[in-house]
């Protein structure tokens, strides 16, 4: 049985909470971290990040991470580039992707990239966005734009938000094919708008040496225990990367009932 890891008192211990019949077995390849807030969980996944980068960036120069979208995501996003800007002359070689994006014009807010956009002072960092929808003709050339510049790349680390219904990325339940073999598909009709996006497949998510899943608030908590518990009705359950796969929440995420 794994240890849960808790920000502000270290491990919990089997007799604080029993947690093979409260939620049962998690697999060995899934790691379970707790932090007692949306904040917390934030500032320790960027600091996380930002080591796992330049450990990375000196092994072998360069660094490929997928970001993600959502209020944790963008709030991740948002630290991670005031990081970025505060060490301008560090991180040459990472290359900042985004696992979804919506297709809507370059200035909406509504944009994953947005905190990115004008902010970014640190001229070694290489941004890839997806065509925005007043940039090109459609969301068909927006996606095969994506695709080529996805072509020879190896993702180092994928962070993703989890939705309510279980989703990941663009895939949704009972509307994206997690079966996919391309790396990027387009999403007509997505169940929450915009419903144009071009997103990451569960193929290229899970090419990616790792994966960090993480969610805050109850809202979430179905959710994040159907992953627990491996339950494959939603899309995140099937998320595992290629060396480490880790599922970071808040305490919200993880004890409401």
């Amino acid at each position: 049985m794994r240890q849960i890891l808790l920000l502000n008192g270290g491990a919990m211990s089997n007799e604080e909470f029993d947690f093979a019949s409260e939620i049962g077995d998690i697999e060995d390849e899934l790691d379970l971290t707790l932090y007692a807030d949306a904040k917390e969980l934030a500032d320790e996944v960027v600091l996380q990040l930002l080591q796992s980068i330049s450990e990375g960036l000196l092994k072998r120069g360069r660094f490929d991470l997928a970001l993600t979208g959502g209020t944790l995501g963008q709030m991740i996003s948002a630290k991670l580039l005031l990081n970025l800007n505060i060490n301008q002359d560090l991180y040459k070689g990472l290359h900042i992707w985004w696992s979804d994006e919506r297709f809507v014009p370059a200035g909406s807010e509504e944009r994953n990239a947005k905190p990115f956009h004008g902010n970014l002072l640190n001229s070694n960092v290489v941004v890839h966005e997806v065509l925005a929808s007043d940039e090109t003709t459609d969301a068909n050339s927006a996606l095969m734009d994506y695709e080529k510049s996805l072509m020879d790349v190896n993702l180092d680390l994928v962070i993703l938000g989890i939705g309510t219904d279980g989703h990941v990325a663009s895939l949704f339940p009972n509307v994206a094919d997690i079966d996919d073999l391309k790396k990027v598909m387009l999403i007509m009709d997505s169940p929450k708008p915009p419903p144009v996006r071009i997103s990451f497949t569960m193929r290229m998510i899970n090419s990616s040496s790792k994966v960090w899943l993480v969610a805050n608030g109850d809202n979430k908590a179905e959710a994040v225990t159907k992953i627990l518990e491996a339950d494959l009705s939603i899309p995140a359950s099937y998320v595992r990367g290629r060396s480490h796969t880790r599922l970071i929440v808040d305490t919200e995420a993880f004890f409401a009932e």
